[in-house]
């Protein structure tokens, strides 16, 4: 699909890309039972989601698209996710979820280093890690790490708006604090993004 309607194809044999897409589709998200009805959501979902979020800006903010590396930003989202593979997926709704992040994303790393092994070219396996350790480091100089990390973010609030936190049933005061928690989470990647840029992508992203 992602070839189909993006053009993009990972640089990696089809027999594991399919592997590895099949092994996202099998993380569910949003599993903690926040909604009565069928909805959900699995890794592969949210990738393919972020791409479609990519492909938007792609055509209503050309001048960020001219100033971005897309090619990394796809591969980035693409690979974002792989540790969850093998950890699992940690919900922001947990109530231990500051206690254990830390620990968590240290394991997801080394399963990002496992599952790459399996690429047979070399070159291709360390740059995958590299992209995917830009992503998890998200620097405040790096434009292509900080747009996918404003992606990832906006596509999780995006479903979450629409199917979990949706307003319905919730007290003012909770739809409030949702909100809130919602801009505290966009803010780390899109300020330090708007000073990288020129003026005029400036504008394309407000």
């Amino acid at each position: 699909m992602m070839e189909r309607e993006f053009g993009y194809k990972p640089p990696i044999p089809d027999k594991l890309r399919a592997q590895y897409e099949t092994a996202l589709h099998e993380i569910l998200r949003w599993k903690n039972g926040n909604w009565t009805d069928n909805i959900y959501e699995t890794d592969m979902d949210h990738v393919l989601r972020m791409f479609f979020i990519l492909s938007d800006i792609n055509k209503s903010c050309p001048t960020l698209s001219s100033e971005v590396s897309m090619e990394d930003v796809r591969h980035m989202i693409y690979i974002h996710d792989a540790g969850e593979i093998i950890v699992g997926d940690l919900t922001h709704n947990r109530d231990d979820y500051g206690a254990l992040y830390p620990r968590w994303k240290s394991r997801e790393h080394a399963a990002v280093r496992l599952i790459t092994r399996k690429i047979e070219d070399k070159e291709v396996m360390l740059k995958a890690r590299s992209l995917y350790t830009r992503y998890a480091a998200k620097k405040p100089h790096d434009k292509e790490a900080l747009l996918t990390d404003f992606i990832d973010k906006l596509q999780g609030l995006r479903f979450g708006f629409e199917n979990v936190f949706n307003g319905k049933g919730m007290k003012r005061k909770s739809r409030e604090m949702q909100f809130n928690h919602a801009v505290a989470l966009i803010i780390p990647s899109i300020k330090p993004l708007l000073q990288l840029v020129t003026p005029p992508s400036q504008s394309d992203l407000r």
